[in-house]
């Protein structure tokens, strides 16, 4: 597989030891959705109902108090990966010796160990059950949105840049982000698939999934490129004239 990528990833070094196949070309831009471009499971449907959608419920999930010291705050992200959907959690702490009000001092954890997950996780959410919220994410059928995107990973991260436990700084929806593309050295992904197994995976889902129906593919997925670089809808034609 030929990698085309402004910035490197933890299994791109593999190429150089298997060897090059350029008949399988991986064109890695890095894509923030639009708000309104990310799709509807990702979304609230609203502030006071219990029927959410469904890759959404886990936004309400709260750790358990006998945790709260170890980590003050977490929050989940979803990696769609080669077809398949990975849950992962980050959880955040104070560093070692750090005063209590210094927010910006923090470490955070990343984990994809459901067991050590729903062991910090209260049990129930507004939404329901959390071991079932867990279950509906990892079962569910994201096919679609991997032929849409003409992509083999993206990432749906909830709490996307935190850099301090402030009570102020909600987990809310204007920190949230959808990348198609991501960079998934920085989810630790490495913890689910190694750097060969990782590599292998994307080559294979380029050159078997995605190329089955590449025409279909680029047509839809040429918008996000165009977004991606800087490009408008008037970007080609005249701007209209105000007219009095």
């Amino acid at each position: 597989m030929y990698i085309i990528a402004k910035k490197k990833d933890y299994y791109d070094g593999v190429a150089g030891s298997t060897g090059i196949d350029k008949t399988i070309v991986y064109d890695r831009q890095i894509i923030e959705l639009e708000r309104d471009e990310i799709p509807t499971e990702f979304r609230k449907r609203g502030y006071y109902t219990k029927e959410n959608n469904p890759l959404y419920l886990l936004s309400n999930a709260s750790i358990k108090k006998e945790y709260h010291e170890t980590y003050p705050r977490g929050a989940y992200f979803i990696i769609g990966f080669c077809g398949k959907l990975y849950l992962g959690w980050k959880f955040y702490s104070f560093k070692k010796n750090c005063e209590y009000n210094d927010y910006e001092n923090i470490n955070t954890l990343i984990t994809y160990d459901l067991d050590y997950i729903k062991e910090i996780l209260e049990e129930k959410t507004w939404y329901g059950v959390t071991a079932d919220q867990i279950e509906s994410v990892l079962n569910f059928n994201a096919t679609d949105w991997f032929r849409k995107f003409n992509a083999p990973c993206f990432v749906y991260d909830y709490d996307y840049g935190r850099t301090h436990l402030d009570e102020k700084y909600w987990r809310s929806d204007n920190v949230s982000k959808f990348i198609i593309n991501p960079l998934l050295k920085d989810y630790e992904f490495y913890k689910v698939f190694d750097s060969f197994q990782a590599f292998q995976e994307v080559s294979m889902f380029i050159g078997g999934v995605l190329g089955k129906e590449e025409k279909d593919i680029v047509e839809v997925a040429d918008k996000y490129k165009i977004a991606q670089h800087g490009f408008d809808k008037w970007s080609f034609r005249k701007m209209p004239k105000n007219e009095k």
